[in-house]
């Protein structure tokens, strides 16, 4: 293949992305609906962060829904990043093996895997983000519940979920950039005593 045949197809290709992005963007501008997520939290009346707490992963911390490990991203990469971005925003540090870390473990699906009915059986809440749109029914939606563990108490003693619209983003970076927005939400009231 000559060069300018190989440059003419990588061109095209180029651009046939760029507008693909540039379409995906405009459907979430159009329809600010797909970018609405519905977040429910709860905590034990003795939960407390101190500022410079220390936080780990749970064993087995990242539970993820058989359909959500089929895409061509890494889900739990990208709760992962968020996660620990937003926690030491709150001025908590990171220490896998710290003994009185508070532990970190959550769960992610999509509703046809984990209804809201069964999201209220196993964790006792569920974010109920309802489609009330043509082009909302179109994304699939997803749920993640995220726990912390106090490692005294053996006890979960702060719960959060959030509801989202799946398959908006269609970039990684997008998809990080709404992962850390999103905990930044989930997370907003949790401030650390001094």
């Amino acid at each position: 293949m000559k060069k300018s045949s190989i440059a003419a197809v990588l061109s095209t290709s180029l651009v046939l992305l760029g507008l693909n992005l540039f379409a995906n963007q405009l459907q979430a501008e159009e329809n600010p609906e797909l970018m609405r997520s519905s977040i429910v939290k709860v905590a034990q009346p003795e939960f407390k962060l101190y500022a410079k707490q220390s936080f780990a992963w749970a064993k087995d911390y990242a539970d993820i829904s058989g359909e959500l490990k089929k895409t061509e991203f890494s889900v739990q990469q990208l709760i992962d990043t968020g996660i620990k971005q937003a926690l030491i925003a709150k001025g908590l540090q990171l220490q896998q093996n710290a003994k009185n870390s508070l532990l970190i473990q959550y769960h992610v699906s999509l509703e046809s895997e984990m209804d809201d009915t069964a999201l209220a059986i196993n964790y006792g809440l569920a974010p109920g983000l309802r489609a009330n749109s043509v082009a909302s029914k179109k994304h699939p939606r997803g749920t993640l519940v995220v726990d912390f563990i106090d490692p005294q108490l053996k006890k979960v003693v702060w719960r959060g979920a959030v509801g989202v619209f799946t398959g908006v983003e269609h970039s990684d970076q997008a998809r990080q950039q709404r992962v850390n927005v999103l905990l930044d939400e989930l997370f907003s009231d949790i401030a650390a005593v001094h």
